[in-house]
């Protein structure tokens, strides 16, 4: 008896323990969180009629379904771990999973839409307390608040200008609704100190770079500011044509011809390679001809070939970002 009654005692004190423990995580972490964040009001994605607007987004926190429409950001989830997070069901898109990822490309995991349209038909039946979307889904706020009963909807799109500054900006805010995971802070320590030290290599070199974007037989530029910014703005790249882009955004880049790679004659050349990146055949061979092969670039081994799933298809992820610094820093090696 006196047994049974030590074993019902220990069995109490447990359970008291563990509801303390449930009482205290909910008085020490909030059921919610606001985000202060630009959306995008459109009817369709060639909207020419678009606005945007500061809001603030209340966000339930640790979300058990939730729905992406970014693979920076599922990169990011992914290295830290869904079952860490807490996150019982996803939904993803299923279209052009970077292979590193692939694991999610499963009967499991909801197939969302395409980065560029949601698939409201499988979200209703999905019923998301969360969905993240991004620049090529940005159009879709106002429609997923409709069509979803005013979900939480949260915009990772990055700034090109302040790539790094957006990327630990969103890292921020996951980590805020994701119970604090002090890992989110780790991850945006690391991202600074080695964008930090292919600064300090880059700004020493003075080394001019062009960094330019293949697909087919077509080449493309971008400058300060563009896509591909992050090579000038932060990693501290000198841009060979500072005036490239006539001083717009150049957020898609210039059609440029080869005669103008030579008459730049960059130290160094970054290369994006559009049509390996999206599963088509590489392009880079185009490079290979009289007038690019004079630069100096092309004379010194300096034509680098960027990861074009980073750089193209997984822009704002974690491992992704460390892929894009290591490939700017390998002209160093």
């Amino acid at each position: 008896m006196k047994k049974i009654l030590f074993l019902i005692m220990v069995m109490t004190i447990s359970f008291v323990l563990a509801a303390c423990t449930i009482v205290d995580d909910n008085k020490t972490y909030p059921e919610t969180v606001t985000i202060t964040q630009t959306v995008t009001h459109a009817t369709s994605r060639t909207d020419t009629n678009l606005t945007t607007e500061t809001v603030d987004e209340v966000i339930p926190t640790n979300p058990k379904n939730v729905a992406i429409f970014d693979f920076g950001v599922l990169d990011i989830l992914d290295y830290i771990g869904i079952e860490n997070l807490g996150i019982e069901k996803l939904a993803i898109v299923k279209s052009n999973v970077p292979s590193y990822l692939s694991n999610f490309n499963v009967d499991s995991v909801i197939n969302a839409g395409t980065l560029f349209e949601p698939n409201f038909d499988n979200l209703d039946l999905f019923s998301p307390d969360l969905v993240i979307i991004s620049s090529r889904s940005a159009w879709t706020y106002d429609k997923l608040k409709a069509e979803l009963g005013g979900v939480a909807v949260l915009n990772v799109s990055v700034n090109n200008t302040k790539y790094l500054e957006s990327v630990v900006k969103n890292m921020n805010n996951l980590k805020l609704i994701f119970g604090g995971n002090e890992t989110f802070s780790t991850m945006i320590d690391t991202l600074q100190t080695k964008t930090d030290e292919v600064k300090l290599l880059a700004q020493a070199s003075n080394l001019k770079s062009l960094i330019v974007m293949t697909n087919g037989d077509d080449i493309s530029g971008y400058g300060v500011g563009s896509r591909f910014g992050f090579i000038h703005n932060e990693l501290g790249f000198i841009p060979a044509d500072v005036t490239f882009g006539n001083g717009d955004a150049n957020t898609h880049g210039d059609i440029i011809s080869f005669e103008y790679v030579q008459t730049l004659n960059p130290d160094v050349m970054f290369v994006v390679d559009r049509a390996a990146a999206i599963g088509g055949e590489a392009s880079i061979g185009v490079l290979d001809n009289a007038l690019v092969n004079s630069t100096n670039a092309a004379k010194n081994n300096r034509i680098i070939l960027l990861d074009s799933i980073a750089w193209y298809i997984v822009t704002g992820g974690y491992r992704s970002t460390l892929t894009m610094i290591n490939d700017t820093k390998a002209i160093f090696s």
